[in-house]
């Protein structure tokens, strides 16, 4: 209300000073105070309002589309969950799937970060809109390719505390650090180039993850994350597979030394 009196006050003086100024010069000028209230506000434009209400019965109807059932909610949380190891399990399993059809290879491990998961997944009907919150950002898939002593630097800043979500690994932490790990059931070997499946963020350097890793190449494509897990769920859904994860042995913490 005070600015809206100031900017009042403001414009009487303006026209007041244009009025006494005029006169100097034989000339006339007038003015009126014109009030910004809902004086003037017209009706509403129906074809918009009704444009946008389709647009938001569209959104409704897609965000509440039923695509799986889960046995029972998952969470998510660190250093490893039944939640995220769904996600990248998904991500790793779509990944071989692609490297497959385009003949590149094959997959060695995929990667998440815990960061990107916003919400749990409830029990019972898995909706569309359920995905949308678990992963709102617009993450697309990458493919890095990267030598095994490159990528050992990232394993190296794991910790007990600060680690990835990770498929086709398995990682032993001790005293806080990284112990021991395994790539598909075999030690990182320093001259081998891996393929992981993976995130634009992260490839682009996102939580630091891949600080300092040098890659032999990346494939970026379009195919946005979040569809890729709707994908999967209805995929599975349609094998008569019930949606459901566990903690596993991918990540073990052992007793300080």
């Amino acid at each position: 209300m005070k600015k809206i009196f100031f900017y009042y006050s403001l414009l009487l003086v303006f026209c007041f000073h244009i009025h006494v100024g005029a006169q100097s010069h034989s000339s006339n000028y007038k003015y009126e105070l014109i009030k910004m209230d809902s004086t003037y506000e017209g009706g509403a434009d129906l074809t918009i309002e009704t444009y946008l209400l389709h647009l938001k019965q569209e959104k409704d109807k897609k965000m509440g589309t039923i695509i799986g059932v889960s046995r029972e909610a998952l969470s998510s949380f660190s250093p490893q969950s039944p939640l995220s190891n769904l996600l990248v399990d998904m991500l790793f399993d779509w990944g071989n799937d692609y490297l497959s059809k385009k003949k590149i290879g094959h997959a060695d491990f995929a990667l998440l970060n815990f960061g990107g998961i916003r919400a749990s997944l409830p029990q019972g009907n898995i909706t569309v809109g359920d995905i949308y919150q678990i992963s709102p950002f617009e993450n697309t898939v990458s493919f890095v390719f990267a030598k095994g002593s490159e990528l050992q630097k990232m394993f190296d800043s794991f910790s007990e505390k600060r680690n990835a979500v990770m498929a086709n690994v398995k990682t032993v932490y001790m005293n806080g650090k990284l112990h021991s790990l395994t790539v598909g059931g075999m030690p990182l070997e320093s001259d081998k180039i891996y393929i992981f499946v993976t995130i634009n963020f992260l490839a682009f350097g996102g939580d630091d993850f891949l600080r300092g890793v040098d890659f032999e190449s990346v494939l970026y494509l379009d195919a946005p994350v979040r569809d890729i897990f709707i994908d999967e769920i209805a995929k599975r859904t349609a094998q008569g597979i019930e949606i459901e994860s566990n903690i596993d042995d991918r990540v073990k913490i052992l007793p300080s030394q």
